[in-house]
């Protein structure tokens, strides 16, 4: 933890380029659980078009499916950053 009233640290800028980057289990975690739900819906997509066509209807909800995924991820990133 960075201080005693604040939340702990599972995200630190990175040294060399822009953004920020797992600095403990915890966003490590994070972060390989937002990789393995993009991939899983991707694949349960691809294979619900495939087989039973519904195309325009799994496409948007796969989209929403992302955005959602992704907006959770980024709360959880600057919730829980800190410096580099």
């Amino acid at each position: 933890m960075n201080d005693d009233d604040t939340k702990p640290v599972w995200f630190r800028e990175r040294m060399f380029g822009s953004g920020y980057g797992p600095s403990s289990w915890q966003g490590w975690l994070a972060t390989a659980i937002f990789i393995l739900l993009c991939v899983g819906t991707g694949k349960l997509a691809t294979y619900l078009i495939s087989h039973f066509h519904l195309a325009a209807y799994w496409t948007y909800a796969v989209i929403a499916l992302f955005v959602v995924y992704t907006a959770v991820f980024l709360v959880i990133l600057y919730t829980h950053r800190g410096p580099a």
